[in-house]
């Protein structure tokens, strides 16, 4: 009879064990997917911070010089840089993030190149929401402050 109550007790014992092992790999499971979504998307920024840089400088090389005394090089090399980095958000279907800046725009006339760097700040606003962890562990996940994409061309 005592037997026969322990095997009438065990299928409770099992499904309160599986609770409590839930509630130990549940953050765990958690965790590593958040990071690889969280991960994924900043691989993601960057590479497209990359391809606005590389098509901001194609769209410098593509302006013609002129002989004109009257004409503004340079001028026509930062409309055309300003336009190819915008035109490459409003064809996906967005605007410009404010986020995106221009951090630097240089020709070298020595050298007849045109460097850009953009940088993307991802802490303004604020992208993945961050947990801090006490006894020095930090937040998690860790992300960059900003992230950065510079490109170089030389000019005709």
């Amino acid at each position: 009879m005592a037997r026969h109550r322990l095997l009438n007790r065990l299928p409770r014992r099992i499904t309160g064990a599986s609770a409590i092992e839930f509630a130990f790999v549940f953050p765990l499971l958690f965790a590593i997917i958040y990071g690889t979504v969280t991960y994924g998307y900043v691989y993601f920024l960057q590479q497209r911070i990359n391809f606005i840089a590389q098509e901001a400088v194609r769209a410098a090389i593509a302006v013609a010089p002129c002989s004109l005394p009257s004409c503004d090089y340079t001028g026509a090399i930062t409309l055309a840089v300003t336009e190819a980095i915008n035109s490459n958000f409003t064809l996906a279907g967005g605007a410009k993030p404010d986020a995106l800046k221009l951090a630097l725009f240089a020709i070298d006339a020595a050298t007849n190149t045109v460097s850009i760097q953009l940088t993307y700040e991802l802490k303004a606003p604020v992208l993945f929401p961050q947990m801090v962890l006490p006894m020095g562990v930090g937040s998690i996940p860790p992300l960059p402050d900003r992230l950065q994409a510079t490109a170089a061309g030389r000019l005709s």
